[in-house]
C-alpha cells in the first residue's frame, strides 16, 4: 500500500488494484475489467464478505490452498 495525493488508499489484492477515495471503492483488474463501488456498495460488499468469511476459508482449506483455518473450537 502507498499513499497518493487525494487518494485514501491503494492496494494490490490478488491481481486487482484497489483503491479507496472520499466517493468509493475502485477495483481494477490488468484485462480491464473495472469495479467502481459507492461507500455503501463497497460496505454491502463487507458485509457479504462477513457472513460468508467461514464458507470461504473451508473452500479454500478443503481445496488444499495451504491456507489453515484458525476458529475458537481450536
Amino acid at each position: 500500500m502507498h499513499i497518493v495525493e487525494g487518494i485514501e488508499m491503494e492496494a494490490t489484492i490478488g491481481k486487482y488494484r484497489a483503491r479507496i477515495e472520499k466517493t468509493g471503492l475502485f477495483l481494477n483488474h490488468p484485462t480491464g475489467i473495472s469495479f467502481d463501488l459507492t461507500l455503501s456498495e463497497a460496505l454491502g460488499l463487507m458485509e457479504l464478505i462477513k457472513v460468508y468469511q467461514s464458507a470461504i476459508v473451508d473452500v479454500q482449506h478443503d481445496a488444499g490452498s495451504g491456507v489453515e483455518r484458525i476458529g475458537k473450537d481450536e
